[in-house]
């Protein structure tokens, strides 16, 4: 979603149509959506993402088509440069005066960005970096101004991790990360691994894959990876392969399911010689026993501790797609800290 919420206001900068990025500031209680939640809307309505839907998606696209009535321009032109950004309260309950009528309780706030002509360099920048699965963060300005600004690079600066208010220079921003530090690597290219990757790239996970068998690997059968290897599975041939920017962090995880126990206790050495902070291996208990007395005896003493077998949240999953969502939603609780 985000990477096609970012090219789309590209599209509307590039077409002289005035849009407004309409992001989630800030968030206290229970709300729909957390902070960092944007959507785009044009005069017409919504045009891409979500801030939670429900009554304060519907009053935020509201206000932003009143703020856009009769700003316009022809193709090429500079956009609205009368247009300013601006910064609304919400109280999420049906009892407070000035409340939703939701039921939700929380509080919150949202950004309301006009996307100008100067926006669409970092746009694009980012759309590009989003492909590549590497991490970036708008910084969208708190005080009106519409010159939104792009931080990019693996540094470990805190607003390239999660949303934010920062400062920088005097001014305060909000930072709405746009690539997930988590990258998948997923060792295996058959029925399950194929399923899985259709899942990450709607969660927005930059993933890796690697196969041996030139059928079940490569671009064609990945489209969406950030790297497709056709690549034995040794930890020397991978640790070669994934090297560099591409070679695992602690912020990544490891998605083993290889055609057989070899392949898996060979991917293993390599996701155990890693910082990777998940790593999962597909198959039963009895494979799983076969592999890690095998691995302790060759000194990975602490196999069992680092490695979830067999992968995925057990909901009874039989086939490939099934199994994939296992898989995913587990992914989920250990990005968001509940593994």
């Amino acid at each position: 979603m985000t990477r096609e919420l970012i090219q789309a206001a590209g599209k509307e900068i590039e077409a002289g149509r005035p849009a407004f990025l309409v992001s989630i500031a800030s968030a206290t209680g229970s709300t729909p959506r957390a902070a960092g939640a944007m959507m785009l809307v044009g005069k017409g309505g919504l045009i891409g993402g979500t801030i939670g839907g429900g009554l304060l998606e519907h009053r935020c696209i509201e206000e932003a088509q009143a703020a856009l009535s009769g700003n316009g321009c022809p193709a090429g032109e500079a956009p609205f440069f009368s247009m300013t950004g601006f910064l609304r309260s919400f109280i999420l309950d049906n009892r407070t005066a000035g409340g939703l009528g939701m039921v939700c309780g929380g509080n919150t706030e949202v950004l309301f960005t006009p996307l100008l002509t100067s926006a669409r360099k970092a746009l694009e920048r980012a759309s590009s970096l989003l492909e590549r699965g590497e991490p970036c963060a708008l910084l969208l300005p708190l005080d009106g101004s519409p010159l939104l600004s792009l931080r990019e690079g693996r540094q470990p600066a805190a607003p390239l991790r999660k949303p934010q208010i920062c400062s920088e220079n005097g001014r305060s921003f909000l930072s709405v990360p746009l690539a997930s530090e988590n990258r998948v690597f997923l060792l295996g290219g058959g029925h399950v691994a194929a399923e899985l990757a259709l899942l990450l790239e709607q969660l927005e996970f930059p993933f890796l894959t690697a196969d041996d068998r030139p059928e079940f690997s490569g671009s064609g059968r990945f489209p969406a990876a950030a790297a497709a290897l056709t690549v034995p599975f040794s930890p020397e041939a991978l640790k070669k392969a994934f090297c560099g920017p591409l070679a695992p962090r602690r912020e990544d995880a490891f998605c083993i399911m290889t055609r057989g126990h070899e392949g898996d206790a060979q991917a293993l050495r390599f996701a155990l010689g890693s910082p990777a902070s998940y790593i999962g291996v597909m198959g039963s208990r009895r494979k799983r026993e076969t592999v890690f007395s095998r691995l302790e005896a060759e000194g990975f003493s602490e196999v069992r501790k680092r490695v979830t077998t067999p992968i995925g949240l057990d909901i009874g999953a039989q086939t490939p797609a099934e199994i994939a969502v296992s898989v995913a939603a587990q992914l989920i609780a250990w990005r968001a800290g509940r593994l």
